[in-house]
């Protein structure tokens, strides 16, 4: 009987002898070339036994097998493509600015100098808190006018009421006069004459007490013009009501004492004062901003402009809050494209609310950089899949799906490893608990987030390979070279 030697007979032969030279430790002036020949025939055997590992992964071009624990190891789950919400997004990059219609740059109304400063940099303020207070002579003579035109309104008031009294006192005499000399004309005592004296006495004491009041209430009238015009000059240079109430009863500092107040809810962004300091209605002393809202700012390109409009919805996301969005609107287009980067200003107006994991206030702080998302349209995808589930290569895309029965019994929804399962027909031979992919070429459409749109394929309900696309573009490959051997 006669036996064929095969090469694995061959192979197994030489390194059975290899092994044997080795353990028995021939010299190696003799079996020099014998020993290099049993090394050679060492490593043929771990090449081919390396190979043999890797035909359980490459199969045919395009085809890739792995092992339960392989693709643990490689991050390989499985999705079920199937209908999404698709979102078109036009991405533009953008930056957190202050509302400048929440701006505020305070100066003071009058020269002066800084007497007292009460509120710095970075603190919130309300409306008429007091910033700092000058020492103003202006303001002095303002307020002497006002407490001049007040005194004076007094004063004519009081001699009105003092006149009037004299002359009612004066026309009620006159009264009584010429009544009794009334009654006497008709008891027939008296002549006619001291009764037409008495009528006319009353006639002039009535006429001259309604010229005077006149007079007296004119004079009232123009002390109140004088003092409502001081009123407003000091109004106008801040002074509140009770600032004026309060000017007679300042006796220490007199009446140049000007408060700077603030005219609504803020924080101070910005100071530029010390005490002792001379200002002037050119200084600009400090910044409120209202940070309950800011702006947010990005710039779209010319040739993307006809699809941006005023309300379109809008997502923000900064880069200091990975993970966070803030939801808005397009409130303004700008009428003037940059000569320099050819693209136009968008506004997105966002309320500034509390983060989660930061308990500042006012998160959103002029100056962060991010990107605004403008959402263009809004429809329901065929077929949708992660965009983690897709390989590019150049201008194509690939998508890598599993074989019928290549999972065996636990089908696995997003997210979870693909465990368990059996290959059948052509890939029947691959470990048990594995999975069989094919690489196919796609076409996409529109991607939303994290999601992207496949218009051409791939169907819904067919299972695709979501991460460790490097891996399996690998294995792909290699069987793409010849079945994973490579000599």
């Amino acid at each position: 009987m006669s036996f064929a030697i095969t090469p694995r007979g061959r192979l197994l032969h030489a390194c059975a002898l290899s092994c044997a030279l080795f353990a028995f430790g021939c010299p190696s002036s003799k079996t020099g070339a014998a020993g290099h020949a049993g090394h050679d025939e060492h490593a043929e055997h771990a090449e081919h036994a390396e190979h043999a590992e890797h035909d359980e992964q490459a199969g045919p071009a395009g085809r890739v097998r792995l092992s339960a624990a392989q693709a643990q190891r490689a991050g390989v789950s499985l999705e079920i493509a199937g209908p999404g919400p698709l979102l078109e997004r036009l991405p533009l990059s953008a930056v957190v600015r202050p509302n400048l219609d929440a701006q505020v740059h305070l100066t003071p109304k009058v020269p002066g100098l800084v007497r007292s400063i009460r509120k710095v940099l970075g603190d919130r303020v309300e409306a008429g808190e007091i910033l700092c207070e000058l020492e103003s002579t202006e303001l002095g003579a303002s307020a002497s006018a006002f407490l001049v035109a007040q005194a004076s309104l007094s004063v004519a008031k009081r001699r009105l009421e003092q006149e009037r009294q004299l002359l009612e006192r004066g026309v009620k005499v006159a009264a009584e006069v010429f009544a009794r000399e009334e009654q006497l004309k008709e008891q027939s005592i008296t002549t006619l004459r001291p009764y037409y004296e008495a009528e006319i006495a009353l006639a002039h004491s009535r006429l001259a007490r309604d010229r005077r009041l006149l007079e007296l209430e004119g004079e009232i009238e123009q002390a109140e013009i004088r003092l409502h015009a001081a009123d407003e000059q000091l109004r106008i240079l801040g002074l509140s009501g009770a600032d004026m109430q309060a000017l007679a009863r300042d006796e220490e500092h007199g009446h140049g004492r000007y408060p700077l107040r603030a005219p609504g809810s803020g924080v101070i962004v910005a100071r530029d004062i010390s005490e002792n300091e001379h200002v002037d209605p050119d200084s600009k002393l400090f910044v409120i901003e209202d940070l309950r809202t800011v702006w947010v700012v990005g710039s779209v390109y010319e040739q993307d402009l006809r699809r941006v409009a005023r309300g379109q919805r809008a997502e923000v996301r900064l880069a200091a809050f990975p993970g966070v969005s803030f939801p808005g609107e397009v409130t303004f287009v700008a009428f003037e494209v940059d000569q320099r980067s050819r693209a136009c200003q968008v506004r997105v107006v966002l309320q500034n609310e509390g983060v989660p994991e930061w308990k500042e206030p006012f998160p959103l702080r002029p100056g962060m950089f991010g990107q605004v998302d403008l959402i263009l349209s809004e429809r329901v995808g065929a077929v949708v899949v992660s965009e983690s589930a897709v390989v590019h290569e150049g201008e194509a895309s690939y998508v890598f799906v599993a074989l019928a029965g290549g999972s065996g019994e636990g089908e696995h929804a997003e997210g979870e490893h693909a465990e368990g399962g059996h290959a059948e027909g052509e890939h029947a031979e691959h470990p048990a608990g594995g999975l069989a992919f094919e690489r196919r070429a796609v076409r996409l459409g529109i991607q939303s987030g994290d999601r992207v749109e496949v218009v051409s394929g791939l169907a819904a309900g067919e299972r695709v390979a979501k991460g460790g696309s490097f891996t399996l573009e690998s294995l792909a490959r290699r069987g793409e070279l010849g079945g994973g051997h490579s000599h």
